[in-house]
């Protein structure tokens, strides 16, 4: 967390915000960023988004590439005041129009100036996954659960533990099966599942459960429409048995298991 939809979310209210903007200056607050390079009057050319980072690019050709990981999240101000930042801000991108904030209370998330974003990401994109023989190609000869193949980020780009649990939910999975043994059918389910999941965690603005927020500090809305995951002991809603959580990959997993085979 924050993963896809919520890092999505974001870009897509940053490009109503800072295309074109100029950068007036940059401010590390907490030296585990490390250093940053002097930015002050190059301009914002692009938001892109790669799986779970944001992408700034810059009009010299290099990109400012920002990871939120854990707890990490970006605060728009239009005009604040002198010296007023809430807490847990670890770096402020003073632009032309207002300022950006890395907001992290556990100081996982991470920032970087690169010469090439996209540069060796070969990971399938998970909004945009492509056709089901794609996904099936990657996974038919790895000896691994679905769940833990959906969220290699080297792999499929942008899915992480809420996501994958509701994935595999709607494509009728169990997130132990091995991807070996899974059919052409299980592959569009999961396909399907992916972009609909996704797509609609999107258009919510992420999921708010702890302590994600949009770009103005509003939570998002797709924790209503979660059917397994964080629900132990709850009635599935489709057959009415009793959702299970284990532990897989140190984290847990959510699922049922009448619906999920």
């Amino acid at each position: 967390m924050p993963e896809l939809p919520e890092v999505e979310t974001l870009c897509r209210q940053l490009r109503q915000r800072v295309p074109s903007a100029m950068i007036k200056g940059t401010f590390i607050l907490d030296s585990k960023l490390g250093k940053l390079d002097n930015l002050k009057g190059r301009g914002i050319a692009s938001v892109t988004r790669l799986g779970k980072r944001i992408v700034l690019g810059l009009d010299d050709g290099r990109s400012l590439e920002i990871h939120l990981r854990m707890t990490g999240r970006l605060l728009w101000q239009e005009k604040p005041d002198i010296g007023e930042k809430p807490q847990h801000s670890r770096f402020i991108l003073d632009l032309t129009p207002g300022r950006i904030i890395i907001v992290d209370p556990r100081r996982f998330a991470t920032l970087s100036l690169v010469a090439d974003a996209a540069k060796g990401n070969a990971a399938v994109d998970a909004l945009k996954p492509g056709c089901p023989e794609a996904l099936k190609e990657k996974g038919c000869n790895r000896s691994r659960s679905i769940k833990s193949f959906l969220m290699d980020q080297s792999i499929i780009g942008g899915i992480g533990n809420i996501y994958a649990c509701e994935i595999l939910y709607r494509a009728g999975l169990n997130p132990l099966r091995r991807t070996a043994d899974l059919t052409s059918e299980d592959w569009r389910r999961v396909r399907s599942a992916m972009v609909e999941v996704l797509s609609k965690a999107v258009v919510c603005r992420g999921t708010s459960i702890s302590d994600w927020r949009d770009l103005f500090g509003c939570k998002g809305e797709y924790q209503k429409e979660l059917r397994v995951y964080g629900r132990e002991g709850k009635k599935c809603p489709h057959c009415g048995g009793i959702i299970q959580r284990v532990r897989l990959l140190g984290r847990g997993t959510w699922f049922c298991p009448n619906c999920q085979a």
